[in-house]
């Protein structure tokens, strides 16, 4: 029974008294023991541009307040437009639903036995991605997965896919990233008082409970 990290992760979340309701419209490790809960959204073999055709409806059906996305092996392209175009269709979600979503983007895993190049450009430019929409004021996290797995070959079941050895590394990060200080409304303040477009720069204190804001002002002023 193919369930990935998410028994793991479910687990983990279990132990440290953390209330998780998974969602999703699949569902996949019902026979699994311990039994967890396999509600998901995952799409084996679907690409990054795939999944942006359908963000929007899969939101809409199931109201996840955080989303995990370890997206881009499939693209087999350093390309992140695809990832960009999911997290453009959260935010009009969010928009539109007034609903908010954290989103938590990996670097992706690395594949074994092969050349990464590709992987690693992709990563590269996540890194960049995904910072540039935290500055813009986006409810994201940058997980590194790539390296912060520690992933080696006899972690894999194949090229490219864990085992559940490789799975339960790749669920500590989750859980690790999930559980580190996260302030929602101190994350959403700066788009509160200042319109997106206006801020250049975003810095979030979680431990002193401060942002800094760089923000550009136009001619007729900003008001708060």
């Amino acid at each position: 029974m193919r369930t990935g990290y998410r028994s793991h992760l479910w687990y983990k979340l279990q132990e440290a008294g953390i209330p998780a309701n998974f969602v999703g419209s699949q569902v996949a490790g019902q026979s699994v023991e311990p039994a967890f809960d396999a509600d998901n959204e995952g799409h084996p073999d679907w690409t990054s541009y795939d999944i942006s055709n359908s963000v929007y409806r899969f939101l809409s059906a199931n109201h996840a307040d955080t989303v995990l996305l370890h997206i881009g092996t499939n693209d087999r392209s350093s390309s992140v437009a695809g990832v960009n175009a999911i997290l453009d269709d959260i935010d009009q979600y969010e928009t539109d639903s007034g609903r908010s979503v954290r989103v938590l983007v990996a670097m992706i895993i690395p594949r074994t036995g092969v050349a990464n190049v590709t992987i690693d450009n992709f990563n590269g430019n996540i890194y960049n991605l995904v910072n540039r929409r935290i500055n813009d004021g986006d409810m994201l996290t940058l997980v590194d997965m790539y390296r912060g797995a520690g992933l080696v070959s006899s972690d894999y079941s194949d090229i490219t896919h864990p085992n559940d050895s490789g799975y339960q590394k790749m669920a500590t990060v989750w859980f690790n990233a999930l559980t580190e200080p996260y302030d929602v409304n101190l994350h959403r303040f700066a788009r509160s008082i200042i319109p997106s477009g206006n801020i250049r720069s975003l810095s979030v204190d979680e431990v002193g409970k401060t942002i800094d804001i760089i923000s550009q002002v136009p001619n007729n002023g900003i008001q708060f």
